[in-house]
């Protein structure tokens, strides 16, 4: 979706892609494994040959204006060399955590070498400022795309339910756990989920849709209920995530915990707060038990994400501007 947006941008046909999850997919299972665990091995090789050979093809000189890395966490400081000396600025973008979850050693090593850095994660700025000057520094949100995340729904037919997509985790198990027991309707997808669908195989108030749902069927899944979960990951210490803005963007009423960067994005009256499982409980069954008051806050959630520039072409169109001037 990045990649589409900045094309937009730019114009047609000047921003060429190289795709990495080829020679990822390419490498067997276990290199994968080794290499997305310890950023060593065959993956590692494979996939910096690859954009050498790319790069090969394009006939790539040094008059590229810009070189988007995005998630560089395989690429060795000597391929993030070459790619400097091809273009006037070199970016790396990444929506994850840099150094808790998917951190690398190759990654720090180039961190030097990149003009310009751009996180969505608060909780990291100080560990980038400890690498390099401020002003290589930019901060930015996670978004939506106008494209694929909008309602396929209309209130009156949506369904009685919670969505959620996503990981499994501890947190998130306990969470989802709770709001069954509670005869709650949840529809769920993601992976890691096959043990805890087995031991609720009796529990008539969940649904489980597979291990992914990408795109359209994404949208769809989630504007098909009246209101979706914004689980923040606990493995890390994220404040946001796409679903903060997907969920809304998908006419979906958005369920989130309380923090200094959601209470920054929403009002009380557009998203459902949280502070912890038993008040998400009792909300959740007193607007499903008000149809009215939940339709209003969930058009002004939807209203706020499309309205306060929360989506890629808005959030990318600044982030090229600030960088090419």
């Amino acid at each position: 979706m990045r990649a589409d947006t900045i094309n937009k941008i730019l114009g047609p046909k000047v921003f060429n892609v190289i795709d990495t999850n080829i020679p990822f997919f390419d490498t067997p299972h276990i290199w994968r494994t080794v290499g997305f665990r310890f950023k060593i091995g065959p993956l590692i090789k494979k996939i910096n040959s690859y954009l050498l050979s790319r790069l090969k093809h394009y006939k790539a000189t040094s008059h590229y204006d810009l070189i988007w890395v995005d998630k560089g966490i395989f690429l060795k400081p000597g391929m993030v060399g070459i790619l400097k000396g091809m273009t006037r600025k070199l970016v790396h973008f990444t929506p994850d955590m840099a150094f808790y979850e998917n951190r690398s050693s190759l990654f720090n090593r180039s961190i030097p070498l990149y003009d310009f850095l751009i996180t969505t994660k608060t909780r990291e700025r100080e560990l980038y400022l400890n690498r390099i000057d401020p002003s290589k520094l930019i901060m930015t949100t996670q978004g939506f795309d106008k494209k694929i995340h909008c309602s396929h729904t209309k209130f009156e037919d949506k369904r009685d339910a919670v969505s959620f997509i996503g990981l499994w985790e501890p947190y998130r198990e306990q969470v989802i756990q709770n709001l069954i027991d509670n005869d709650i309707k949840v529809f769920l997808a993601g992976k890691g989920w096959n043990d805890f669908v087995k031991r609720n195989k009796s529990n008539g108030y969940l649904e489980y849709h597979g291990e992914g749902l990408f795109s359209h069927e994404y949208a769809k899944f989630i504007s098909n209920t009246k209101m979706g979960l914004g689980l923040m990951s606990k493995r890390f210490p994220e404040l946001h995530t796409t679903r903060t803005f997907e969920i809304p963007a998908c006419g979906t009423a958005l369920i989130t915990e309380r923090n200094p960067e959601t209470s920054g994005f929403f009002d009380e009256d557009e998203v459902i707060f949280y502070k912890d499982t038993e008040s998400m409980v009792q909300k959740i069954k007193l607007y499903l038990n008000d149809s009215e008051s939940l339709k209003g806050l969930t058009e002004r959630g939807t209203d706020k994400v499309n309205s306060s520039n929360f989506d890629y072409d808005s959030i990318l169109n600044s982030i090229l501007t600030r960088i090419l001037g």
